[in-house]
């Protein structure tokens, strides 16, 4: 495949589905490793997009967009998500949830199950008026317009006063290396409190945010038990995590 079409090919699964495999790619246009590697490199010369291991990021998603503009983006499988999540959680559960489009979709997913769940975010509370679950709680705190969420002294001192069977964080970026991540140090914080005042953490994300790293750490990956995702992940980074001590939970879709 010429070089030309070779860059729209790869500019077109970026465009898709915000993440792309080295070996996939290779793959997929029958070229070398290192023909892509070097697609790759003079990619990111251009700014179209950033390398990370085994691949590569589009640029436009290290940039925080506000909540209305993240439900578009891998709609279905967060949907898809949302329910696996949904169906592994036990009855009569305390949870606690960050805000977030892919938490959104687990507790659209959940209405019916007789939990209690507390949460720092509107949208999620929001969500929960009219459902069937045991207790909303919500926490005080400043909110921040972008994500809905409620964060600041207030959050975290009710957030302290709670012990969580699971709590159910959304994120920006996870790695191997550097862990879980978001987009501010005062919503990474937040969240952090849920890990901390939880028996199990369970990291919903779809597969942009594979490999991605955002400024601020949440948390290292050693105090993840589970993270649930879409078919868009490829298998070695599904192997890498599950190699690092993580439960990796596929949702698929029809």
């Amino acid at each position: 495949m010429i070089r030309e079409k070779r860059i729209e090919e790869i500019k077109f699964q970026l465009l898709k589905n915000g993440i792309i495999d080295a070996d996939e790619i290779s793959s997929l246009l029958n070229v070398s490793r290192a023909t892509v590697r070097r697609d790759l490199h003079a990619l990111e010369t251009e700014g179209a997009l950033k390398r990370i291991h085994g691949g590569a990021i589009t640029t436009a998603s290290e940039k925080e967009q506000p909540f209305y503009s993240k439900i578009s983006i891998a709609e279905r499988e967060k949907r898809e998500i949302g329910i696996t999540a949904a169906t592994l959680i036990p009855e009569g559960s305390f949870i606690g949830c960050t805000g977030g489009t892919t938490v959104m979709n687990v507790v659209q997913a959940v209405k019916e199950k007789k939990i209690s769940i507390l949460t720092n975010a509107i949208n999620i509370a929001m969500e929960l008026v009219s459902s069937n679950v045991s207790d909303v709680i919500v926490t005080g705190g400043t909110l921040r317009p972008r994500s809905y969420e409620l964060v600041g002294y207030e959050a975290d001192a009710m957030i302290a006063k709670f012990h969580l069977d699971i709590a159910i964080i959304g994120i920006d970026g996870i790695s191997i290396s550097q862990g879980i991540s978001t987009y501010t140090i005062a919503e990474a914080h937040t969240a952090s409190l849920y890990i901390n005042h939880a028996k199990e953490t369970w990291v919903v994300a779809d597969h942009t945010k594979i490999g991605k790293v955002a400024p601020a750490l949440i948390a290292p990956l050693s105090n993840i038990n589970t993270l649930i995702t879409d078919t868009g992940v490829p298998d070695s980074q599904k192997k890498a995590f599950e190699q690092a001590g993580v439960r990796v939970i596929i949702a698929k879709y029809d």
